[in-house]
């Protein structure tokens, strides 16, 4: 069953709701009271994707990669599991009695009191993720199948939160642009900065076309390879964003109190969970030339 546009206004409405009134330890169980199970055996493609976008637009906490990764691992979303991606734990994730992660060959699980966090720090400190390390092997709760399918998942998640980041950057700077006046008119009459928003814009949507694509032919041949090239997609979207949009607005950017810095900050880490775009911009050429060929090109119309 696929949501109609008014049930998607209304799924995105709900989400939003969700993620905007609670704190991260709560954010995951507020949104299985807005029935998140229901939703995702409904349309997974539309309520992950959802979700993502509006995680990255709100820069939340949102764990929607969790969700996501645990849903293509066939395992059940709970308000007490996180999830373990290269290392790192998302916020929130002092909520979990237990942590679950992929390996090569496996899903594995184990509980809390077998892992150790500590801050990660860095440039995002706002998202509030840990650098995990388990002290267990821990017990497998899926095959490598699973497994693989929770990675392009997860990595399908990711790109859909950059596009969501990327497609508010875009907005709030279209809205400054319009404002903005240099010369007795407004900067966004600009050639130059028409430019470097519609090369902004292009990215954000082939990005968003090839997330659809990859949710398409998510149980094809192809889908693992489509989820890498929305993850590679997405890191490109939000790094053109994050730089067309900050050169942009100009150097009020650079301050603490105006807040765009943040988008920057988020975006970058995004980029890095499960494979940031420049490391697997290789391994997609590899599989391109193994296959010996490229899926189909997603439509791009689609994407708006």
């Amino acid at each position: 069953m696929a949501f109609d546009n008014d049930e998607l206004a209304l799924v995105r409405s709900s989400l939003r709701h969700a993620i905007d009134a609670d704190t991260p330890d709560g954010i995951v169980g507020a949104l299985l009271d807005e029935g998140w199970n229901d939703l995702v055996d409904a349309d997974a493609a539309a309520a992950i994707t959802v979700l993502a976008e509006e995680a990255g637009a709100a820069r939340s906490a949102a764990p929607a990669a969790d969700l996501a990764v645990l849903w293509g691992a066939g395992l059940a979303a709970d308000a007490s599991t996180a999830v373990i991606h290269d290392g790192v734990v998302l916020a929130g994730a002092s909520r979990a009695s237990r942590f679950v992660w992929l390996t090569d060959d496996s899903v594995r699980s184990a509980p809390a009191g077998t892992v150790t966090l500590a801050p990660a720090g860095g440039f995002d400190p706002a998202l509030g993720a840990q650098r995990a390390t388990v002290t267990v092997a821990g017990d497998v709760v899926a095959d490598a199948t699973s497994a693989e399918r929770a990675l392009a998942a997860g990595r399908r998640a990711l790109a859909s939160q950059m596009v969501g980041a990327a497609d508010q950057m875009l907005a709030d700077t279209v809205a400054y642009v319009v404002e903005r006046q240099q010369y007795g008119r407004p900067i966004g009459s600009f050639q130059a900065v028409k430019h470097r928003l519609a090369d902004a814009k292009i990215a954000t949507a082939a990005a968003s076309a090839a997330t659809a694509a990859a949710w398409e032919h998510h149980g094809g041949p192809d889908g693992t390879t489509l989820a890498i090239a929305a993850k590679c997609l997405g890191g490109r979207a939000q790094t053109a964003a994050s730089t067309h949009c900050f050169q942009v607005h100009g150097g009020i950017a650079f301050t603490a109190e105006h807040g765009f810095q943040q988008w920057v900050r988020r975006g970058l880490l995004l980029d890095t969970l499960l494979g940031g775009h420049e490391q697997l911009t290789p391994e997609l050429g590899r599989r391109l030339i193994a296959a010996g060929g490229v899926p189909r090109v997603p439509d791009f119309r689609a994407a708006g």
